[in-house]
């Protein structure tokens, strides 16, 4: 395994270099998986297909100084801080791969039992998340490029959970139907579980040590890397078009959660024919749902039409465990 451990607290600058070593590994057997921690300074990533206004309170977090930024991935938004340790793994992947069994399989159960070795009782739950006594501690996503896969999380170890309460708005859908009243009661802090507590550093040092039990090789970005990265970062990551999007234009909305996640759309319909489609949500897909957007485009709104082709697309690729039926079901 490769090891690469980013300095910077950029979080734009860390996602493009994650997209970076996705798109360009630097192993040279590219079957070689690349792991990364990083850390960020106080921001909030959304996903890749969220609508920003609906998931922050951007007044707060203007008035703050949080700054709002979107990944590649799908998912729900996720409040960061110096508290808060990301990890990528980047690893092949083929089209008739089970995204989510290399997530369990490379990520999630490596790191719970990695916390298990520090004596915190992390388990996998529900579609994305490690918990400690049911409350979450880290949730995950993943995207591809061509034949790699990134699957990203973050974890909580000293976050400032106030500050995660006051910036996220809360989905009343989300929350009840988990059973509890409200966000701050569904996540928790491992710092809690330190007695005494211990800081962010070593604790980090600590979770190093009890992860990696294979050989690890460490790599350090080149000049040439580090240029290509900023490209990725400038163009991508700090672009407004990249974080806002365009405000779709619309004679039809549907937004519905499921188990799987939620997903909002908006169509325009011109004399039967759908001119334009957008899905948002916090779904977890890893292929860009602009690719499911231009299948339905120019389809009629109609149900049997459509019905038959979805049903001939493999919408795990874009829309996680969302099925067919109900993707349908918000198309009316």
């Amino acid at each position: 395994m490769i090891y690469i451990e980013l300095k910077s607290t950029d979080a734009m600058f860390n996602l493009a270099a994650e997209e970076y070593v996705t798109r360009c590994s630097p192993a040279k057997n590219t079957k070689e998986p690349v792991f990364m921690f990083w850390r960020t300074e106080k921001c909030v990533v959304i996903g890749r297909s969220q609508i920003a206004a609906a998931e922050i309170d951007l007044k707060t977090a203007n008035n703050l100084g949080i700054k709002i930024i979107r990944r590649s991935s799908g998912g729900g938004a996720v409040f960061s801080d110096s508290g808060n340790i990301m990890h990528s793994l980047i690893t092949p992947f083929d089209k008739s791969d089970d995204p989510k069994e290399i997530e369990r399989e490379q990520l999630v159960e490596p790191m719970a039992k990695a916390l298990r070795k520090m004596v915190i009782p992390a388990v996998s739950e529900g579609r994305n998340d490690i918990t400690v006594n049911g409350k979450k501690i880290s949730g995950l996503a993943q995207y591809a490029i061509k034949n790699r896969l990134c699957t990203h999380g973050s974890l909580l170890y000293d976050t400032d959970l106030d500050l995660l309460t006051e910036v996220l708005k809360t989905d009343p859908e989300k929350i009840s139907s988990k059973s509890i009243k409200s966000v701050r009661a569904r996540v928790v802090n491992l710092c809690e579980y330190f007695n005494p507590k211990i800081s962010t550093e070593e604790f980090f040092e600590q979770l190093k040590f009890c992860l990696f039990d294979t050989k690890i090789n460490i790599y350090d970005f080149t000049e040439h890397d580090t240029e290509q990265i900023n490209i990725i970062r400038n163009e991508k990551y700090a672009n407004p078009e990249w974080l806002n999007g365009k405000t779709p234009r619309f004679s039809f909305h549907n937004a519905k959660r499921f188990q799987a996640g939620k997903i909002e759309i908006f169509l325009n319909v011109e004399h039967g024919i759908i001119d334009s489609c957008k899905i948002f949500g916090d779904f977890l897909g890893i292929l860009p749902v602009d690719e499911l957007e231009a299948k339905i485009k120019n389809q009629p709104h109609d149900f049997g039409v459509l019905a038959e082709i979805l049903a001939e697309i493999d919408l795990r690729l874009y829309l996680g465990n969302i099925k067919h039926d109900e993707l349908l079901e918000c198309l009316f």
